[in-house]
């Protein structure tokens, strides 16, 4: 019952933080209309909890993306590598996405999906990646939207797959 009640105060802290962040850097908010078209980074530090003796986890995947503003829709296609400790592991990720994002005002849902190539150094083993993700950002200026998103990924033909809860930070050039 400790970690259930640790865990949910983790969790809030890291939506409190980034909504937090938001209102600091609220000055400069973004119009709904404006045309997001181009190059972005997004970041995404994650926590992974512990599960069926499998201890604290987390790590972090950054994505470098283009984005295609079409009114009502935006469609983006990146690449993104991971680094994580989950299951007692350590893994990386290495994946083209694809992602869907419609804007509601400054509110943007959205959800991703990858495939490409991952590794277990410890175990010698390789195989193809997966990661499905849903999230949701605030957009806090023109450059810079902050929210918080959901993510399962997994290597196949291993035992690393976890879901996992993140900020999201995004940085539009």
């Amino acid at each position: 019952m400790k970690s259930t009640t640790y865990t949910g105060r983790v969790l809030r802290g890291l939506l409190g933080s980034t909504w937090i962040a938001g209102l600091l850097l609220a000055p400069g908010v973004a119009r709904a209309d404006e045309d997001h078209t181009g190059w972005s980074l997004g970041f995404t530090p994650v926590l992974i909890g512990p599960h069926h003796g499998y201890r604290w986890g987390g790590g972090a995947d950054p994505e470098l993306k283009y984005t295609i503003d079409r009114d009502g829709a935006r469609l983006s296609a990146g690449l993104r590598v991971g680094a994580y400790y989950a299951r007692n592991s350590f893994g990386i990720t290495a994946m083209p996405t694809l992602r869907i994002t419609v804007p509601v005002g400054r509110v943007e849902p959205y959800a991703s999906f990858g495939m490409g190539y991952g590794w277990l150094p410890e175990e010698s083993q390789e195989d193809i990646a997966t990661m499905s993700r849903l999230g949701i950002v605030f957009r806090v200026s023109n450059k810079l939207a902050l929210g918080l998103e959901g993510t399962l990924q997994k290597i196949e033909r291993s035992e690393f797959r976890f879901p996992s809860l993140g900020s999201a930070i995004n940085f539009d050039f």
